[in-house]
């Protein structure tokens, strides 16, 4: 897969992360443990998911000893 598209799945995530909490507290949502807990695993998920993405990013245009 390629790792851009990696880091823009982890950045869906983090944003669901963030916009569920928001809405939250906000009242469009009644806050629930089950929601608590998905935007918190989303937003992990997203950061390890743009990490990886940007390591292997960087794996496939490292430097040439050439």
């Amino acid at each position: 897969m390629d790792p851009l598209y990696i880091i823009l799945i982890g950045l869906g995530l983090v944003l669901l992360g963030v916009a569920l909490p928001l809405l939250m507290v906000l009242d469009m949502l009644e806050p629930t443990y089950f929601l608590g807990f998905l935007s918190f695993t989303a937003s992990l998920g997203g950061v390890l998911l743009g990490l990886v993405g940007a390591s292997r990013h960087r794996h496939g245009r490292g430097r040439r000893w050439d």
